[in-house]
């Protein structure tokens, strides 16, 4: 089991690939409703902590063909599925992958419109540090969201629930405003997310 936690984590391998599927189909109905609350514009940069196999730059960069997407993934495995998702994208210079741990992770060229991240909070390494890079990273105005739909051992409402509550207090304490909280009922567990604005 601690094997399988691991490649949910940091997907490496065939193993790595296969699960990077299941989270791909799993995920898609809240991928789809964090797309939806991050409320793009044309011409927007935008970064996804956690890109996973690429499916939501996809949906972004097909539905908002002047935006440019940004990924950051701790999975090299991840990366190379993302890159065959989003191949054409890629050679026109408007996605551009990375292989990095958030918390570590900067860009200097790079001032992002909207931020956002389905299902990856729970595996940063050091929250604090990656919510604090991400501010700075995101334009006056900017939108972070952050989507978690507990899993595994955690698969309860109530732990979305606290997650909201302990998210947007993180979120409070990094300087963002105007938080707020959206929940989503869908099957394993009711999922959260939470919007803050720089």
């Amino acid at each position: 089991m601690f094997t399988l936690q691991k490649q949910f984590k940091r997907p490496k391998g065939i193993l790595g690939w296969v699960v990077g599927k299941v989270m791909e189909f799993d995920n898609r109905k809240i991928n789809n409703w964090s797309i939806k609350q991050l409320s793009i514009e044309n011409g927007d940069r935008v970064l996804e902590v956690g890109y996973g196999p690429g499916y939501c730059i996809k949906r972004i960069s097909t539905r908002f063909p002047d935006t440019f997407v940004d990924g950051v993934d701790l999975s090299e495995t991840m990366k190379d599925a993302a890159e065959n998702k989003n191949q054409k994208a890629i050679e026109k210079g408007r996605v551009r992958l990375f292989v990095q741990d958030i918390s570590q992770f900067e860009l200097y060229d790079a001032q992002y419109d909207r931020i956002f991240s389905v299902n990856n909070y729970p595996l940063w390494n050091d929250q604090k540090q990656a919510l604090s890079h991400l501010y700075k990273m995101l334009k006056t105005g900017g939108t972070l969201l952050i989507t978690v739909q507990p899993r595994g051992d955690e698969e309860r409402d109530s732990k979305a629930r606290r997650y909201g509550e302990e998210i947007s207090q993180a979120l409070k304490e990094t300087g963002f405003k105007n938080i707020s909280l959206s929940y989503k009922d869908v099957t394993p567990a009711l999922t959260v997310s939470i919007k803050g604005v720089k």
